[in-house]
C-alpha cells in the first residue's frame, strides 16, 4: 500500500513520526511537505496529497494541520477524494468503514503524536463495509453533479426566453413577423451571458479543467446540459459527446545496463517519453558509425547486420555537416527501424547531452497524455535512447576493431572512414511507467440546415474547453485560454438556435464543438478529424476561437483588434467573406502578423484549426495573442475584456452566417504555404 502525506507548519513533527511508523509497517510513503515550522498555506500541501489520491498515484492520503478543517475542505474539492477529520481512532475507523474515506485529516493541536499514529493505524486497518453505506457514499458524488446542474439551471435564463425552449423536432416555425435579420441576430451576442458562463467554468471549482481530471469532466457536463437546455438534440440521437480514447503515462524511473555499467534515467541516459517497450534483456549490440550514407561515397550499414540488434551511432556526421543526418537523428532512427533493428542509441558529446538533458528532463518526468491508438505512418517507433560519450566509451574497450570514441571521430574527420561492427556486450534496460487509459470527451451541438440541397454541408465552429489544471497547488483557471473561446462558442450556439426557432435557421448545417485535449497536443480535434461525425468532404470551413479575451503587448493601448490566422491560405473566398463581414458589421482591426509561414511562434500549428487545415479544409483562427498570464494562475475572469470578446464573437457570427447561407460552397483555390 502506498500513501501521500502532507501538512502545514503545525504538523512536521507528527508527519515525521507517521512516515517512520508506516515505513516500519512496510508501506511506501510520498512526503508532500512541508518540513518546516515556518508559516505556510495549508491548501498548497492539501492539494498535492488530494491530487495524488484523485489520480490514483497514491491509494490513501494523510493530512495534518492545526484543526484539520482547512486541509479537509481543500482535499474534498478534488474528484474521487473523500477526506474525513478524525481526532480519535474510533472516528478514523468509522470514516473508513462507513464513509469509505481515502484521506484522513488529523488536528495536530488536539491530539498527541501517539494519538496520531493510532488514528492512522485505525484508518489503514479498517475496510469499507459497503451495503447501505455504498448507497450513501454514492450520493456524495451525485450531490456534486446535482449542484452543477442547479448552477447550470440558475443560468438557464441566460439561454432561454420566458417560455421553456422545446426540442427541435417539436418546434413549429410560424413567420408571424418580419425576420430580425443578420445584423439583428449578430447584436444578440451578449457580454453578460459570456461573463456569467465564464465565471462558472473558469472558477476554482472547475480546478483548471485539465484533460483527464474531474474539472474537465464537470466542464463537459456543464456544456452538455447547456446545449440540451437550448434545444439541441444529440447529434447521433443518443449523445452530445464524442469519446476520445486517451492514455496517461508517467515515467517513474529507469535503468540501462551495458558492459557491467548501470546508468539511471535522466542523469545517465535519456529516452522519448512515449516509449512503448518498457524493457529488453541481452540484446546484441552493433556499432554503425554515424548511421549515415552519402550516395556512393559511404554507407555505414554496408558491412554490418543490424536485424534484431541494438544499434549504436554517433550524433551528427563529421564527414558531411550539411546532411540531414548531421542535423537530426530522426532519419537515422527511421533507417535502423526499416532494417529491423530492435533498439537505437545515439551517443552525444558530453556538452550536447547536458544541454539536451536540460530540455528533456521536464518532459521525461511529467505526466504525458496521448491518443490511445496505434496509427500507421507516424514515423519510427523503435525504442530510442541518448547517452553521453564518456558513459559509452566503456562499451568499446574490449573490441578489437573499434576503440575510443574520440579516435573514431578523428579517423572519420581525417580519412572519411568510420569503423563499424559488432560490440562485445549486450543491451539491457528497464523503464518503470505508470499508464492509465481513459476517455476524454468532445462536446458537440449540431444544428441541421434548412435547405434540403445544402444541409449535408456543415460549418464547424470550435474552441477547446480544457486547460492545464492544478500545478504546484495553484489552480490555473484559464479564463482566456480557452474559457473565452468556449463561452463564445456557447453564445454563438444560442444565437443561431434563436434564429432557427424564429424560422431563420441557416441553409447549411452548423456544428458547435468544444474539444478536449488541446493543451495535450490538439488531441480532441485530431481525433475528430480522423473520426469525423460529419464527412470531411462535406465540411465547408472551420472557425476556431482560442484566446480572444485579453490584449498582448503589441496592442496594450487598444483592445479593438484580433489576429486572424489561416483565412487566406486555402480559400480566397473565405478571406473575402471574413474581410467583408468585418467591414460591414464589426470594424475590428484585423492583424495578420502571425499569418506567415516564417512566424517563429508557429501559432498556425498550435490550435485546433490545424487538424482541419491539414485535411485541406479552409480555416480561420481567431486569437488575441499571449500575455503575462498565459499558462499561469493569473489567467482569471477579472482580467477578461468582455466587450472585446463580444465583438470578436460577432465577427465570427457574421462570417459563419455568410458561409452557411450563400448559394455556393466556398472553393479551395490556393496551395497552402504552411507545410504539414
Amino acid at each position: 500500500m502506498n500513501f501521500s502525506i502532507g501538512c502545514d507548519h503545525a504538523g512536521p513533527a507528527y508527519k515525521s513520526t507517521i512516515i517512520e511508523h508506516l515505513k516500519e509497517r512496510g508501506f511506501s510513503v510520498k512526503n508532500c511537505g512541508t518540513d518546516s515550522t515556518e508559516s505556510v498555506d495549508y491548501p498548497d500541501f492539501a492539494h498535492a496529497v488530494a491530487n495524488d489520491v484523485s489520480l490514483k498515484d497514491s491509494e490513501l492520503g494523510i493530512l495534518i494541520c492545526g484543526s484539520a478543517n482547512g486541509v479537509a475542505m481543500t482535499a474534498n474539492k478534488h474528484s474521487e477524494v473523500r477526506a474525513a477529520i478524525a481526532w480519535t481512532p474510533e472516528l478514523a475507523h468509522l470514516a473508513k468503514t462507513h464513509n469509505d474515506a481515502n484521506v484522513i485529516c488529523i488536528p495536530a493541536r488536539f491530539v498527541s503524536e501517539q494519538d496520531a499514529v493510532d488514528i492512522v493505524d485505525a484508518f489503514v486497518d479498517s475496510k469499507f463495509e459497503g451495503g447501505r453505506h455504498a448507497t450513501r457514499v454514492g450520493k456524495i458524488a451525485c450531490g456534486v453533479l446535482t449542484l452543477l446542474l442547479c448552477v447550470s439551471s440558475a443560468f438557464s435564463s441566460l439561454s432561454q426566453t420566458n417560455q421553456k425552449d422545446t426540442p427541435l423536432k417539436e418546434t413549429v416555425f410560424l413567420k408571424t413577423q418580419p425576420s430580425i435579420g443578420q445584423y439583428g441576430y449578430g447584436q444578440m451576442m451578449d457580454s453578460t451571458k459570456l461573463r456569467a458562463h465564464l465565471s462558472i467554468i473558469a472558477s476554482d471549482e472547475f480546478e483548471g479543467r485539465e484533460t483527464g481530471t474531474r474539472g474537465a469532466e464537470l466542464t463537459a457536463l456543464y456544456l452538455e446540459d447547456y446545449y440540451s437546455k437550448l434545444g439541441f438534440e444529440p447529434y447521433d440521437g443518443k449523445s452530445y459527446t464524442q469519446d476520445v480514447p486517451m492514455l496517461n503515462s508517467q515515467i517513474q524511473g529507469g535503468v540501462m545496463k551495458v558492459a557491467g555499467q548501470e546508468l539511471n534515467i535522466v542523469d545517465g541516459f535519456l529516452v522519448y517519453p512515449g516509449i512503448n517497450e518498457t524493457s529488453m534483456k541481452d540484446i546484441p549490440m552493433v556499432f554503425a558509425g554515424y548511421g549515415a550514407s552519402n550516395n556512393n561515397e559511404y554507407d555505414d550499414y554496408a558491412k554490418i547486420d543490424v536485424k534484431g540488434k541494438c544499434v549504436v551511432v554517433l550524433q551528427g556526421d563529421i564527414r558531411n555537416l550539411d546532411s540531414e543526418g548531421a542535423k537530426s537523428s530522426t532519419s537515422k532512427r527511421e533507417r535502423v527501424e526499416s532494417l529491423g533493428a530492435a533498439a537505437f542509441i545515439v551517443v552525444m558529446p558530453n556538452s550536447d547531452y547536458n544541454t539536451f538533458k536540460g530540455r528533456m528532463k521536464f518532459y521525461i518526468t511529467r505526466k504525458s497524455t496521448v491518443l490511445n491508438r496505434t496509427k500507421e505512418g507516424e514515423g519510427a517507433s523503435i525504442p530510442t535512447f541518448f547517452v553521453r560519450e564518456d558513459a559509452a566509451d566503456v562499451w568499446f574497450e574490449t573490441s578489437k576493431k573499434i576503440k575510443k570514441i574520440e579516435k573514431i571521430k578523428k579517423k572519420g574527420e581525417k580519412k572519411g572512414v568510420v569503423t563499424t561492427g559488432d560490440l562485445p556486450c549486450t543491451f539491457n534496460y528497464n523503464i518503470d511507467i505508470n499508464r492509465t487509459e481513459f476517455n476524454g470527451k468532445n462536446v458537440l451541438a449540431y444544428l441541421p440546415g434548412t435547405d434540403k440541397d445544402l444541409k449535408e454541408e456543415v460549418v464547424v465552429i470550435t474552441s477547446h474547453y480544457d486547460h492545464i489544471g492544478i500545478i504546484d497547488g495553484e489552480v490555473n483557471n484559464g479564463a482566456d485560454d480557452d474559457g473565452s473561446g468556449t463561452v463564445t462558442v456557447m453564445e454563438l450556439a444560442r444565437v443561431f438556435m434563436k434564429a432557427y426557432k424564429n424560422g431563420d435557421g441557416p441553409r447549411r448545417s452548423v456544428l458547435f464543438m468544444n474539444v478536449v485535449g488541446e493543451e495535450k497536443g490538439l488531441l480532441g480535434s485530431e481525433w475528430y478529424s480522423d473520426h469525423p461525425v460529419f464527412p470531411l468532404e462535406n465540411t465547408v470551413a472551420n472557425l476556431n476561437i482560442d484566446m480572444i479575451g485579453r490584449v498582448d503587448e503589441a496592442h496594450s493601448d487598444d483592445e479593438n483588434y484580433i489576429y486572424l490566422i489561416g483565412s487566406d491560405k486555402l480559400s480566397s473566398e473565405l478571406h473575402e467573406i471574413s474581410e467583408s463581414a468585418n467591414s460591414s458589421f464589426t470594424n475590428i482591426a484585423l492583424d495578420y502578423t502571425f499569418n506567415a509561414p516564417d512566424d517563429p511562434n508557429r501559432f498556425y500549428y498550435r490550435s485546433d484549426h490545424y487538424n482541419f487545415a491539414k485535411h485541406n479544409i479552409p480555416v480561420i483562427f481567431y486569437f488575441s495573442g499571449v500575455h503575462e498570464d498565459y499558462h499561469a494562475p493569473g489567467d482569471d475572469v477579472e482580467k477578461i475584456m468582455f466587450t472585446k470578446m463580444t465583438n470578436v464573437g460577432r465577427l465570427a457570427f457574421h462570417t459563419a452566417w455568410e458561409l452557411l447561407n450563400r448559394d455556393e460552397k466556398i472553393i479551395v483555390d490556393k496551395v497552402n504555404d504552411f507545410k504539414d
